[in-house]
């Protein structure tokens, strides 16, 4: 692993988004995840002249893990976008098949567009398992520390390594 300190000039940034499936809507059966509600959702207003780092993620619902992992159908996935573009700024879905509390991500990106935006979207489906009957709702909670970081040195040193496994800390 590699150890990366942003510049005392980064700002962490917390963002929690919150994704809602409702048993028989809009498919009969199960808790469906694919809706309008939970696509491109706001995560951040970004500014061109920052560079972003996602440190960590978490995940988790409003069921217990166990409930969660025994209620997979088809494995609810996070994608993240530029709000100009329509193609995903991360290549891969970021599977949501457990519950995660501080996983390091390590993911840099920036935008050269004014008023561009970061948005999130998760699909996916759980069953209904004798746990969950007579809950009408689950929401599945997101959250990412980032960092934003505008000093040009640091910036360029966090871009050497590549995405690789950093663990990042402000000093």
């Amino acid at each position: 692993m590699i150890i990366q300190r942003i510049s005392k000039t980064g700002l962490p940034v917390e963002t929690t988004n919150i994704f809602t499936g409702t048993f028989n809507n809009p498919t009969l059966g199960v808790y469906d995840f694919g809706i309008a509600g939970n696509t491109d959702q706001l995560v951040l207003n970004l500014n061109p002249r920052y560079y972003y780092l996602i440190d960590a993620v978490s995940l988790s619902a409003t069921i217990d893990e166990g409930v969660y992992l025994e209620s997979l159908n088809i494995n609810p996935t996070i994608r993240l976008r530029f709000s100009s573009k329509p193609n995903f700024i991360y290549p891969f879905p970021l599977p949501a098949i457990n519950y995660k509390d501080g996983l390091n991500w390590n993911f840099f990106f920036n935008t050269k567009q004014a008023n561009d935006r970061l948005l999130i979207s998760l699909d996916g489906i759980l069953n209904q398992v004798p746990a969950t009957v007579g809950i009408a709702t689950i929401k599945i909670l997101v959250s990412f520390v980032l960092y934003q970081e505008e000093n040009a040195e640091a910036v360029k040193t966090l871009f050497g390594t590549k995405n690789q496994s950093v663990k990042c800390f402000n000093q």
